[in-house]
């Protein structure tokens, strides 16, 4: 009874240490992956902080009222391989970000794409984000863009495979 009992609490021990860390993970699920949402604003706070990268961006709405938008990007480390520093973005920057926005609602997307107002400099992404995108875009994205808009980010996508280390 007694090695029964022991067995038994390795094996629940074992499985909560194991999938402990996917617990502690989240999964895009909470994004609408069938729509990119486009948002402009000023760049309040810029992180490079672990498990991921944050961007707070002012961004005003339709109605006129300014709401803080919280970005999510890829790994730190991700984002540090395709050239990501602290300084890539400071506080006041205007940009334009598109992405997949929370299906909730709340001011939370994860970004897809970054373009700084100022020189029209696309910022680069991760080789995963990318795979995102090119998955978007080919599920989606000729039926929710003009044919201008999709052609650009079809450049886009190419320009992050032929200039960015795969992650």
């Amino acid at each position: 009874m007694t090695s029964k009992l022991r067995a038994v609490f390795t094996v629940v021990v074992g499985f909560v240490i194991t999938t402990g860390s996917l617990w502690a993970h989240h999964s895009d699920a909470v994004y609408d992956q069938t729509s990119l949402k486009v948002i402009k604003g000023t760049v309040r706070q810029h992180m490079l902080v672990n498990p991921h990268q944050v961007i707070k961006l002012r961004a005003q709405g339709e109605d006129g009222r300014f709401t803080l938008w919280t970005l999510i990007g890829a790994n730190v480390s991700s984002n540090r391989a395709v050239g990501w520093t602290k300084e890539t973005l400071q506080v006041g920057d205007a940009i334009t970000a598109w992405g997949f926005a929370y299906r909730d609602g709340k001011p939370n997307m994860t970004w897809m794409r970054i373009v700084k107002e100022l020189d029209g400099r696309m910022l680069p992404i991760s080789g995963n984000k990318n795979d995102k995108l090119a998955r978007f875009l080919s599920k989606y994205g000729k039926d929710q863009m003009s044919q201008e808009e999709y052609e650009v980010f079809e450049r886009s996508i190419n320009w992050v495979e032929e200039n960015n280390p795969r992650q």
